[in-house]
Order: C-alpha cells, then structure tokens, then sequence
C-alpha cells in the first residue's frame, strides 16, 4: 500500500473559549455527512479515534493547564472507475494547550466551556493498491505498479487529488466557521450548534 498524493496540509489556530464536548459532536457529524468513516467502515465511528493522550500542568513554568493530542483517522472509498484500487484518507491532528474549564451563561444558562489554544492538522492523501496489497504481493504486477501509476492513470489521479482537496478543504472551511474564524470558502449555513449550544 502506498501513498500517491501530494496534497497539501491544512491547519487551524484558534486561541479562545470554546466547548470541547460540542466541537467533537459538529466534527463527528461533519464527516459522517461527507461520508467519511472510521478504519472498519462500519458507520458508528468508535474507530475514528486512534489516539488521545492528556496531561496536566501546574501553573508555575508556563499557564499550566491541560495538553492533549488527538489523532483521528477517516477513509472514505472512491466511486466508479478504479475504487478497487484507491481510496481517500483523512488524517485530522488536534493540538489542544493550556486548556482550562470555566463557565459561560449561553442562552440564560450556565455552561461548561474550555479556554486554552487549539491546533489543528489536515492531511488528504490518496491511498493505492489498499487492502489486501495485491499488486505489491504479486511477482510481477509488483515491478509495473510505479509506471501504472505514473504514466497510465496519473491523470485520474490527478483529478482525483483536486477532488480531495475540495472535500477536506470544505471540512477545515466548516470547522473554522463553527469557530467564528475567518474562511476563503462561502459556507452554507450550520446545521450543527455554534460553540456553546444550540442557537434558539
């Protein structure tokens, strides 16, 4: 299995208060709604997860506060003329510092909130020769599957890579949205909740 894309990163800086419960629902939403889905495929995206790791600091050499890293891992299977052969994968990296809770009165009501800096990596790739890597096992399809690639679909690939950036450029679009951060994409009205709840 490899990689053939070159697709470049994404990334979001948001330094502010924020709901952390409320942003993983809207993303989790998000990407089950463009059809992304967990390793296993199977819908329910408990394996969409594949790290998330915590600490805490005391105040005294920096704010303190909490430090996580999450990692989450989607594919999404291509349609039509060569989906045996690739698929897309999303690699979405959060970087969250000096996070505190704190409270915030949304809507006449008390809430809990987050206030700290989040970091947020996006990583599209295109997948080849997936699952069962049956050319890179084959004795003879294993010494053709670079010129395959490069001098016979490379122009499908090539499509294929525009359509990705689309896809996990609309993504990162709409989670800067949903944080009130400035995008250079229109962005069609949320359906999910803004930072704290859902707006009356």
């Amino acid at each position: 299995m490899g990689t053939v894309s070159h697709i470049p990163e994404f990334r979001i800086k948001y330094s502010d208060v924020f709901s952390l419960r409320n942003l993983y629902i809207m993303m989790h939403e998000l990407l089950l709604e463009e059809g992304w889905r967990g390793f296993d495929g199977d819908g329910d995206h408990a394996d969409i997860e594949t790290l998330y790791s915590e600490n805490v600091y005391q105040k005294g050499i920096h704010r303190g506060g909490k430090e996580m890293w999450i990692w989450w891992r989607a594919r999404k299977y291509w349609e039509g003329k060569y989906s045996g052969y690739f698929r897309n994968q999303l690699e979405i990296d959060m970087h969250i510092v000096y996070s505190q809770d704190a409270e915030a009165v949304h809507q006449g009501k008390k809430i809990r909130v987050q206030k700290g800096e989040i970091e947020m990596f996006f990583r599209p790739k295109i997948e080849s020769d997936y699952g069962a890597e049956k050319w890179e096992k084959h004795w003879l399809l294993k010494h053709v599957k670079s010129i395959y690639e490069h001098r016979i679909i490379h122009k499908e690939i090539d499509k294929r890579e525009k359509e990705l950036w689309r896809d996990a450029y609309k993504i990162h679009a709409k989670i800067k949205d949903y944080l009130n951060l400035r995008t250079f994409m229109t962005v069609a009205p949320p359906f999910f909740p803004k930072k704290y709840g859902w707006e009356g």
